[in-house]
């Protein structure tokens, strides 16, 4: 009797060891679809149009800002006479009591215009 319960429980484990391993190769062929499937969600989330189009606006702000900057230093380096008229800050004129004629504003002004800007 002793031996029919251990060859019953060879036999049982046997069984269970089968059973195991069919379901062992399950898991791995579920774990590898699930492998896959993430991998081509991965890839097509870092091929998404959005990522393209953020990195366009990031480069079109950064050529803004640049341009701004730029116009902003311009800007800056203007300054207006008490006739109202916009000079080059480094050129301003330094004696506004002095009362120029039309003439010799156009005259100053054309020369202002010829300089060649820093």
């Amino acid at each position: 009797m002793n031996t029919f319960n251990f060859n019953s429980d060879i036999e049982s484990l046997i069984s269970r060891l089968k059973q195991l391993e069919t379901e062992n190769s399950m898991w791995k062929e579920k774990t590898l679809m699930l492998q896959r499937s993430l991998h081509e969600l991965k890839r097509d989330f870092e091929r998404r149009e959005e990522l393209y189009q953020i990195q366009n606006m990031q480069e079109t702000i950064l050529q803004l800002s640049s341009q701004v900057a730029e116009l902003q230093k311009s800007l800056s380096q203007l300054s207006v006479g008490d006739n109202g008229f916009i000079y080059p800050g480094n050129n301003a004129i330094t004696n506004q009591e002095e009362d120029l004629d039309d003439d010799e504003m156009v005259s100053h002004l054309l020369d202002l215009m010829e300089e060649e800007p820093e």
